[in-house]
């Protein structure tokens, strides 16, 4: 069996991230391994990755607040996934919320919506009003606007912001402590890439997305590392870090304890409704996609089971593997290197591999 400490060096091994901390808890097993650096550039010596380092989390925050959100406010009875998102959101197209959770709504996947608009107001609007680029429930396009409808949905039907709804339903509910949109809690904090290098590439090539939008449509590029701010350019010069697709940032511990409440959640003793609970976690019509959820198999000591979770571009994957009433946390500073950074998945399938194994060596007589 490879262990934790193993796979977390290999994961920093060039051309991977400057540092690694992978954590593993279930009933009878707590084990974390961290290596490396949290920042290398911009400083005159680098920094350590600890277990208390704070992390950008990107896309994790579909899962850790937006969907989880959702859960809670399905779990009470305030919305149900097949609810028309115009309840919520009046001139919207014809779209459920599981559509929109299932990424078949049939939008674009990414639009900079900074080249056009201003603030927060004007964006949420102009992702309200965006046509579609496919008909709906023709197939999955993964979609960062999806999940910028289902803030503003959260916010409709929980009656407050974003951050308020997000900390009542989900981070308070969990007992998180260093969880916050916009900006981390506490100092210590993994670095970023250099600016918005990525983006302004993807509006110059128009790859992956053709949008027609170019890198002189906007004039606030950032070209310094980033370390306390929101990577992600929409979550950032938009919508001020607060987004339901991206903009949350946490620590390993907090991320453990939200997986925690989810899995405690799958049995009847946790903070949302077992039954709301398993039908965001059912698996949808595409492969690997549940509500809001992405699903990965993995197999170990003769147990083949499903972790559900969700990656986070600038590094850091969480998941949760109900069957084991267990969470595992994988958190990198990818983007923080010179050359191309090593694509999320190929960092994250050997730590959720090591991490099932060493669940079926540790767990309890």
């Amino acid at each position: 069996m490879i262990g934790l400490s193993e796979v977390v060096r290999g994961i920093v091994a060039p051309p991977g991230p400057p540092g690694a901390c992978l954590a593993v808890r279930a009933p009878g097993v707590d084990a974390v391994a961290v290596t490396g650096h949290r920042q290398v550039s911009g400083v005159p010596e680098p920094l350590p990755m600890t277990v208390a380092t704070s992390h950008d989390l990107a896309s994790v925050t579909k899962v850790a607040a937006t969907t989880t959100a959702l859960l809670a406010l399905a779990s009470s009875r305030e919305l149900d996934l097949a609810d028309p998102v115009r309840r919520f959101l009046p001139g919207v197209g014809p779209m459920t919320l599981d559509d929109l959770l299932l990424h078949r709504a049939g939008l674009w996947e990414w639009w900079p919506t900074y080249c056009d608009v201003g603030g927060p107001e004007e964006g949420a609007a102009l992702v309200r009003e965006l046509p579609l680029r496919y008909p709906p429930r023709t197939g999955r396009h993964y979609s960062d606007l999806g999940f910028m409808l289902l803030g503003q949905v959260v916010e409709a039907a929980a009656g407050a912001s974003l951050p308020a709804a997000v900390t009542e339903l989900v981070l308070d509910a969990a007992g998180t402590e260093r969880t916050a949109f916009a900006a981390p809690v506490g100092a210590e904090v993994a670095a970023g890439g250099l600016g918005d290098t990525i983006e302004k590439e993807m509006l110059d090539t128009g790859s992956p997305y053709p949008v027609p939008r170019s890198g002189a449509d906007f004039a606030g590029w950032r070209d310094h590392v980033l370390v306390g701010e929101v990577d992600d350019g929409n979550a950032f010069h938009t919508f001020g870090g607060v987004s339901g697709h991206a903009g949350l940032f946490s620590d390993v511990e907090d991320l453990l304890r939200i997986g925690g409440a989810l899995c405690r959640s799958t049995s009847g003793d946790g903070p949302w409704d077992a039954a709301a609970t398993a039908a965001f976690l059912a698996c949808g019509p595409d492969p690997g996609q549940s509500r809001g959820f992405r699903s990965w198999p993995t197999t170990a000591g003769g147990c083949t089971t499903t972790a559900f979770g969700h990656p986070g571009f600038t590094g850091t994957t969480i998941a949760v593997l109900p069957r084991h009433g267990a969470t595992v946390v994988l958190a990198t500073n990818r983007l923080h290197v010179s050359g191309p950074p090593v694509p999320n998945e190929i960092l994250w399938r050997p730590a959720l591999d090591a991490a099932h194994a060493l669940l079926h060596a540790q767990a309890p007589a």
